[in-house]
């Protein structure tokens, strides 16, 4: 047997269960390393959502993360993007968890967590904009940074998670978030995570960002989504605020 191979099993007996051929030995001694690669997941759970634990508390997070383990063994080298999967899995068991905000929570820790971790971008500049000539700007095409992310929620999570980040008080209750469609814009600035509640307008404007429309499509969204007269200057506004919170890395 060579020795990837067993090495291969060895790797296998400790994350899915089972001996591997040719292991001898105190079993006990295989099931500290199963042991210790539970917890480490566990760990790396707790540390991805941090406000999720702080929720529902040590032993339930426990409980769901290894009922998560089991589902979604690790798959990466890096632990780091260990529980993707979570929101989803936390949609399917809804039953057996608290709040069905839950799944709300998880999906904006996760994506706050990426957006620390995207890719490096440089910022457009308002002097690229200025120098653009006027009869270019109808024809112009924006490029979101890579850590933009749209969440379309059903529940007020927002608020739920600022007090559970900020807090300094392990312990400190929460009132439960309302039952409201919303949408939270996730990237980051600079070196920092960012997020805010955006309205359906400036939603529907981002997404058509992203889906490569250009300015003059974007003016004609306006008109045809608020029914905006000034269509130009509105979607100019946004374009300013974009700029200024760096969500825009080319034009």
């Amino acid at each position: 047997m060579s020795l990837v191979t067993l090495q291969q099993q060895m790797q296998a007996a400790v994350t899915a269960g089972g001996v591997p051929p040719g292991l001898s030995g105190n079993a006990r001694g295989l099931e500290v390393y199963r042991t210790a690669w539970r917890v480490r997941l566990i760990e790396a759970l707790r540390t991805n959502y941090p406000a999720l634990h702080r929720v529902l508390g040590d032993a339930a997070f426990a409980e769901l993360a290894t009922r998560y383990l089991r589902a979604h063994p690790s798959q990466r080298r890096s632990i780091r993007w260990f529980g993707h999967r979570l929101p989803e899995f936390i949609a399917a068991h809804s039953d057996t968890l608290p709040h069905p905000a839950l799944r709300d929570l998880a999906r904006m820790e996760w994506a706050v967590c990426l957006a620390f971790d995207a890719a490096d971008f440089v910022p457009l500049a308002f002097a690229q904009l200025a120098a653009t000539p006027p009869d270019a700007w109808p024809t112009l095409v924006f490029t979101l940074q890579p850590a933009v992310a749209l969440l379309e929620l059903q529940w007020s999570v927002a608020p739920v998670w600022r007090e559970l980040s900020t807090a300094e008080d392990p312990d400190r209750q929460v009132a439960p978030p309302e039952r409201l469609d919303n949408t939270i814009l996730v990237w980051r600035k600079a070196l920092s995570p960012n997020w805010r509640s955006i309205a359906p307008l400036e939603a529907d404007l981002l997404r058509a960002v992203a889906a490569g429309e250009c300015f003059g499509q974007l003016c004609e969204r306006a008109v045809a989504s608020a029914g905006e007269v000034d269509a130009a200057a509105t979607v100019g506004a946004y374009l300013q605020q974009w700029v200024a919170d760096e969500l825009l890395v080319g034009a």
